[in-house]
């Protein structure tokens, strides 16, 4: 006769809770130790390695190698739900003065990749206590979400081609947030963070002296009006209600002198939009825009790389993480998200399956932080409820003719 499973109940989720803040000196120790030792995208072997130990320890199957130097790592069997945790830092040298600082030069987790590696395996602490009995919780560890490999493709690509959502239904992940106080959680349904296109510009005229200027093509006035021109695309290119930000983020000649026509500048910058007609429309219009170089008697070359989609939440699993985050921290401690122009390689995810991706409130009281900074931290009390957040979420997922 089948097992009869019940859907789980308030006392469960909240015991979760309470289950896991006794963690709490574990994930410290796993926090602080990776935080120490972080490491640049696709160079992940350390974290991984103390992933793959912990798992291991905890009776999960794991499998190494995944997409790089991912891991992955599954109890039970059935339906599957995946949680996913990104392990990559960030090349910034650590101004914080504590005892976890990083000792890797010029390498930091500026982004909070060491919180959600170690609510990750916190929520593996607590499933491995009770298996699920319905189906399959697959922690997959993500290598490189922060940049891309010289095929343009980043660790969420690389690891969906290696399998990592092989028979999945849905995946599940959290992203710290340093102006959300510990003990909140932010959500929402439908686009949240935005799709991110690179571009890399080259406008090349003709040196000369900058005292005969008439033998020349000046390439930093042609760069200057591709500037010019490329603002246009926001302005003038698209509709008014779909937003998008165009950012030229560097420009540089390739001499550099008070007395030379540059002949060669390069110019680098992004593109974020949520609507997804603008990943044609925005590559056809900056090419249109860069052109200018071309009508002032100069020519141009333009890379432009579609480096992720929008993230999109799917509503029922929202849901789910709405109606868990009341459970466990009551209906006033679950908040509505915004969407927001920063981007994430879990859009590749959603795109592809149901998913849901969070935030976890992480602020330092009196201390505000920022990420991506040199002096960026948390508050560690936000990590028992990141672990028990996506364990709830998890189960909940897999119970059968479960609410929410």
């Amino acid at each position: 006769m089948p097992t009869v499973v019940m859907p789980r109940t308030v006392t469960e989720h909240q015991d979760t809770l309470r289950r896991a803040r006794a963690l709490q000196p574990k994930l410290v120790k796993l926090r602080r130790q990776i935080h120490a030792h972080p490491e640049l995208s696709f160079k992940e072997r350390d974290t991984a390695r103390l992933i793959t130990n912990t798992l291991f320890e905890l009776g999960y199957e794991v499998r190494l190698g995944v997409g790089g130097t991912g891991v992955i790592g599954e109890i039970g069997e059935g339906r599957t739900i995946v949680v996913r945790a990104d392990m990559d830092a960030l090349p910034i040298n650590e101004a914080n003065d504590c005892a976890y600082a990083s000792r890797n030069e010029g390498v930091m987790h500026a982004c909070g990749h060491d919180v959600h590696v170690t609510c990750a395996l916190g929520a593996a602490m607590l499933i491995a206590e009770t298996a699920p009995k319905n189906g399959r919780v697959r922690f997959l560890f993500q290598p490189a979400e922060e940049t891309v490999n010289e095929d343009g493709k980043s660790g969420a690509v690389l690891v969906m081609e290696s399998g990592a959502t092989h028979e999945a239904e849905a995946v599940i992940a959290l992203h710290v947030d340093p102006r959300l106080p510990v003990g909140k959680i932010a959500v929402r349904e439908g686009a949240v963070l935005a799709a991110c296109d690179s571009i890399d510009i080259t406008v090349r005229g003709v040196g000369s002296h900058g005292a005969f200027p008439e033998l020349g093509v000046d390439a930093v006035v042609l760069a200057s009006n591709v500037v010019q021109s490329l603002q246009t695309v926001v302005s003038r290119r698209k509709s008014a209600l779909s937003p998008v930000v165009l950012t030229i983020g560097g420009i540089k000649s390739n001499t550099f002198r008070p007395n030379i026509l540059a002949e060669e500048v390069e110019l680098t910058g992004t593109l974020r939009y949520f609507d997804a007609y603008l990943s044609e429309v925005l590559p056809a219009e900056v090419r249109k825009a860069c052109s200018v170089a071309e009508a002032l008697g100069g020519s141009h070359q333009l890379r432009y790389n579609q480096d992720n989609p929008a993230l999109v939440n799917d509503p029922q699993l929202t849901n789910l993480i709405r109606f868990v985050g009341k459970q466990i921290l009551g209906q006033a401690n679950v908040v509505e998200g915004t969407r927001e122009m920063g981007a994430e390689d879990f859009s590749f995810y959603s795109k592809v399956l149901p998913s849901c991706f969070f935030f976890l409130g992480s602020a330092i009281k009196g201390s505000p932080r920022k990420l991506h900074t040199p002096t960026f931290d948390i508050d560690e009390a936000a990590q028992p409820i990141g672990a028990a957040m996506l364990a709830e979420a998890a189960l909940h997922y897999l119970t059968p003719e479960a609410t929410y």
